[in-house]
């Protein structure tokens, strides 16, 4: 599995997990107060398989918990990495 890079695109409100220079993956996000919420997850066409959306989940929400920032999942898949990885449950808000 190649490296992987995480960074924050504010002007499209997504995350970008890049490998040799390119984005492999997404995590579109919407802010509100202290709150990150977790809209849509994607590994984009030709990566998938590779093991990115892990890495993009777990390197995203390490992020977040480094900021102390909540985490609102209405995504599926970060819903379900966060149900699969009990570590992260202190991260979602009651919301």
């Amino acid at each position: 599995m190649k490296s992987t890079t995480l960074q924050n695109n504010p002007l499209q409100s997504r995350y970008e997990l890049i490998a040799d220079g390119q984005v492999v993956g997404i995590a579109e996000y919407s802010v509100q107060d202290n709150a990150i919420r977790l809209l849509h997850t994607e590994v984009l066409p030709g990566n998938e398989g590779k093991g990115y959306g892990s890495q993009l989940a777990r390197q995203l929400l390490d992020e977040l918990a480094h900021q102390k920032k909540q985490v609102v999942p209405l995504c599926e898949f970060m819903a379900g990495y966060i149900q699969k990885h009990p570590e992260y449950a202190t991260l979602l808000t009651s919301e």
